[in-house]
């Protein structure tokens, strides 16, 4: 079953709040809660508008977890830390560099804007919805989280740390086994429930990207959160949904191996499989999605021991 259109309650502690695009989780315990996912700058006016809706008070929350440090993940952030009193922000080591970096934080500010444009003219969001300019450029973190740690999020509550790289060296998934609840990010990339595809997104490695779509399935979690497009529940459907994340994925390297072999240089595939995502999830200029699957067509490559520098 395919979960979406927040806020909605996926379990009576879970809540997914922000929009289809850009789904955050809030996790309740029962006297404080933690927000899984830092989402795009916009999330954040968003959320606090939903959570006063449902008359979740702003000094409820005392954690947000940062999945990853892409800027439709991170954007929020600034906006939760000023709303929610003493919160404490968690990320990976890798993650908590990449958000200090000032030129980082600067390009992410100019996709973050980008995308708040696009939400805008979809009408999912109004310019009232429109972030405020950083006071800083930095996200500071607050602890530093790696596999293995578990998060307390309530009385016998926690979720395990689970390191899942190939989307990003920084990627992160969190596992709470009481509840078969299993929050992955990105790890299967960018999906799309209607038609059901996927966008394989492994931008840093294509083996450490499958190998962490394995791992997660081996855990036969019953509530799967994605950061795009909803909540997979059922154990079945679960299962299903990593299964064919797990094949879209081999069909697409095994058809940037075809393409280069039959003569396609690395600059004609990726414009042509970039043409096609943007196609169905225009919310970013064309450039940037042909950018991102120059990405994905050298790292098939590599990892066939084809030539990845050839344009």
């Amino acid at each position: 079953m395919l979960i979406k259109d927040p806020p909605v309650a996926v379990t009576p502690r879970l809540l997914m709040l922000g929009t289809n695009e850009y789904p955050l989780f809030l996790f309740k315990g029962a006297c404080e809660g933690t927000i899984f996912e830092g989402g795009v700058g916009a999330m954040g006016l968003v959320m606090l508008e939903q959570m006063q809706g449902l008359g979740i008070g702003r000094d409820f929350v005392k954690q947000v977890i940062i999945t990853h440090a892409h800027p439709d993940h991170v954007m929020a952030v600034p906006m939760f830390r000023e709303a929610f009193p003493g919160v404490k922000v968690l990320a990976s080591r890798a993650a908590a560099a990449t958000l200090s970096a000032a030129k980082v934080m600067a390009f992410f500010r100019q996709v973050d804007e980008m995308l708040t444009g696009s939400l805008a003219r979809a009408g999912r969001i109004t310019d009232a919805h429109r972030p405020r300019p950083l006071a800083q450029d930095p996200i500071a973190v607050d602890r530093i989280i790696k596999e293995g740690d578990t998060i307390a999020v309530a009385a016998a509550v926690s979720f395990r740390v689970l390191e899942t790289p190939g989307h990003s060296e920084c990627s992160l998934s969190f596992h709470e086994p009481g509840e078969g609840v299993l929050i992955i990010s990105d790890a299967t990339g960018y999906y799309m429930p209607d038609p059901q595809s996927w966008w394989p997104n492994y931008f840093t490695g294509y083996a450490a990207y499958l190998d962490s779509i394995r791992r997660l399935a081996e855990l036969n979690a019953e509530i799967l959160c994605l950061s795009h497009n909803g909540v997979i529940k059922g154990a079945q459907a679960v299962r299903d949904y990593l299964h064919g994340a797990t094949a879209a994925t081999q069909q697409y390297h095994e058809r940037i191996v075809a393409e280069t072999r039959a003569g396609k240089s690395v600059r004609e595939t990726a414009e042509q499989l970039g043409s096609e995502v943007w196609a169905r999830a225009p919310l970013l200029p064309l450039e940037f999605f042909q950018k991102n699957c120059g990405l994905l067509v050298k790292q098939s490559l590599r990892h066939a021991g084809l030539d990845a520098g050839r344009s």
